[in-house]
């Protein structure tokens, strides 16, 4: 799956691409099976999407695959736009990306999954890929929490 840069961008303007959301109600119940087939199915049929699992929580975790030509979510068509305007045809990618306060300063970390056309001759080793990125993503989301908890609360004031 092939797209120019202006291909891209009027896709994501037009909002021609699939918005799919699961949800999980903690971290235990997290079934990334939902998220895979979809993922299978809309690559399958060359679709651009952003397909969410959402766990939720005091502070909800946000799992999400995105297809795109550079790794920013598609929400944010404007930065998108000034990038990738009039570039050549490329390969679309699919990226991990994970949403919560705690998980970067920005509280977003984004990563290359693979090549749309490299999931699909493999989808089950890319998928062991972002399992493994999201639970990597999880445990240090967690820990964050667990330092918050036991921080002083001094510690907790000054960092607010």
């Amino acid at each position: 799956m092939q797209l120019t840069g202006n291909d891209f961008i009027a896709a994501i303007k037009d909002e021609q691409y699939d918005v799919k959301s699961f949800t999980a109600a903690d971290q235990a119940t997290v079934n990334l099976d939902d998220l895979f087939t979809y993922t299978e199915k809309a690559l399958a049929e060359s679709k651009l999407f952003s397909a969410e699992l959402l766990i939720s929580g005091d502070e909800p975790i946000s799992l999400r695959l995105e297809t795109g030509l550079i790794n920013l979510p598609i929400r944010y068509t404007n930065a998108i736009s000034k990038i990738v305007i009039n570039d050549p045809e490329t390969e679309v990618t699919l990226y991990m990306i994970v949403e919560h306060p705690l998980v970067t300063k920005s509280g977003l970390r984004i990563e290359t999954a693979a090549t749309v056309a490299a999931f699909l001759d493999d989808p089950e080793t890319v998928e062991t890929k972002i399992a493994a990125f999201f639970d990597k993503e999880l445990t240090a989301i967690n820990e964050a929490i667990e330092e918050q908890k036991n921080a002083p609360a001094e510690e907790i004031e000054d960092a607010e």
